[in-house]
């Protein structure tokens, strides 16, 4: 009995750790995790076991994934594309925010968002200072619409990537059960903050003296262009190859960690010429952050606690599906609002596998639940999410601060929104479709 609640306490101190900000979210976890295996909450030898607590599969594919969007970034791939969406706006005020929120939506369904926040982020407030107005709208605009677009795909979020492999889900299944509803919840955002801030945006002109200086800070020099294009091209072209490969990867019978892994390498051996610079770019704390998470899990699922929280949603519900479905959706996005969603998700996973066992529902629907209501909740809030807070990071450099009060006052109504409407949807589609 006192394993269920050290478990339970482990989790509770990691979470308040990460909550508090005192340290990294990364080195919170790391002593989670130590004390799940000291305590002996976890015995040892269930970490390198194939099906065990940690998502080895999932793990492979976001490296290979944090490697091949390293290599884009070096050949110049964000900036080009800012600039030919800069050029497609005309350089007006409501244009540009409108076509920079849609494209921090697609961008982030194929690619981690919280490189394309930093890159969308960085952008903005380079051009929102030489046209000398608020980046807080484009920003906030670009957070919500890159973690909706993000939870689109199997590829675009490290939420998707863990529930994926975890219920061996293919890319097109995300594509066919997700991604529509995604496109949808991603433009009722979109008018929402379109509506929101409609006198900021129309009241807002600029000159062309203006205009040539975005061009300008865009524009890559003559020389470094052609041989950046090149590789880009190239680059650009393995990355494609590789979502192919992850579309068709059941009937090809490959791992998507293989295939991850095996476009990463292609990338680097035709575009990543400084190689030991690009290892060190990778986001390795947040990989770490994945494993040493999945071993407190672990620990609650071993102590019979994950069990007990499935226990009381089944019993919450009645077993009714569509009562699940609601729960598992509000309750999830409510976590997801106060702690990052990759935590959230790896809890949700094995409530899963024993709600679909107990009261035979079927998991595709209960994890495309997860799955939205952790990329959709997270919006709410400044710390809801990793794009969340680098957007809010990148704005406080160039000197505007956003207040939990600024963020939530706009951000908070729209999820709410946005959740009731995906509510209704998972629900018709469960009445009409099944899991």
């Amino acid at each position: 009995m006192y394993e269920n609640i050290l478990s339970v306490l482990i989790l509770v101190l990691t979470l308040l750790l990460i909550i508090s900000e005192k340290v990294h979210r990364t080195v919170a976890t790391m002593i989670g995790a130590t004390l799940v295996v000291v305590l002996g909450v976890l015995p040892v030898e269930e970490f390198v076991k194939v099906d065990g607590p940690i998502h080895w599969e999932a793990l492979g594919l976001i490296f290979g994934m944090f490697i091949m969007i390293t290599v884009l970034m070096d050949c110049g791939f964000f900036k080009w594309v800012g600039l030919h969406v800069l050029m497609a706006a005309r350089f007006e005020v409501l244009k540009i925010f409108f076509f920079f929120s849609l494209t921090a939506g697609f961008l982030a369904a194929f690619m981690d968002s919280v490189t394309v926040l930093l890159f969308m982020g960085a952008m903005t407030l380079e051009i929102t200072r030489i046209l000398r107005i608020s980046p807080m709208p484009f920003i906030m605009a670009e957070i919500t619409s890159a973690n909706i677009g993000g939870g689109s795909t199997m590829v675009g979020d490290p939420p998707n990537i863990i529930i994926g492999t975890a219920f061996h889900f293919s890319f097109v299944d995300f594509v066919v059960n997700i991604a529509p509803i995604s496109v949808l919840v991603l433009f009722i955002n979109l008018g929402f903050f379109l509506i929101y801030y409609k006198k900021f945006l129309l009241d807002t002109k600029v000159n062309s003296r203006e205009f040539y200086k975005v061009y300008k800070y865009l524009k890559p020099p003559p020389e470094a262009s052609l041989r950046k294009h090149r590789d880009m091209y190239i680059v650009l072209t393995v990355f494609i190859f590789t979502l192919v490969l992850l579309m068709f990867s059941t009937q090809l019978g490959l791992s998507v960690a293989l295939i991850g892994i095996g476009g990463a390498i292609l990338c680097m051996i035709f575009g990543g010429r400084d190689l030991p610079e690009t290892i060190d770019r990778i986001d390795w704390r947040t990989i770490l952050f994945f494993g040493c998470f999945f071993i407190i899990v672990g620990g609650l699922i071993h102590t019979g606690v994950i069990g007990v929280l499935a226990g009381g949603i089944g019993t919450i519900s009645g077993g009714n599906p569509i009562i699940m479905i609601t729960v598992i959706l509000w309750l999830g996005a409510f976590l997801a609002c106060f702690v990052d969603n990759v935590p959230v998700v790896a809890m949700f996973i094995p409530v899963i596998n024993h709600l679909s066992e107990t009261y035979h529902v079927g998991t595709g629907i209960l994890a495309w639940t997860t799955c939205l209501a952790c990329d959709v909740g997270g919006n709410a809030s400044p710390i809801g999410g990793s794009a969340n807070v680098v957007g809010i990071s990148v704005q406080e450099k160039g000197g505007t601060t956003a207040s939990w009060y600024e963020y939530c006052k706009v951000a908070a109504p729209v999820t709410i929104l946005s959740l009731l409407v995906v509510n209704v949807i998972l629900v018709l589609k469960f009445q009409f479709f099944g899991g």
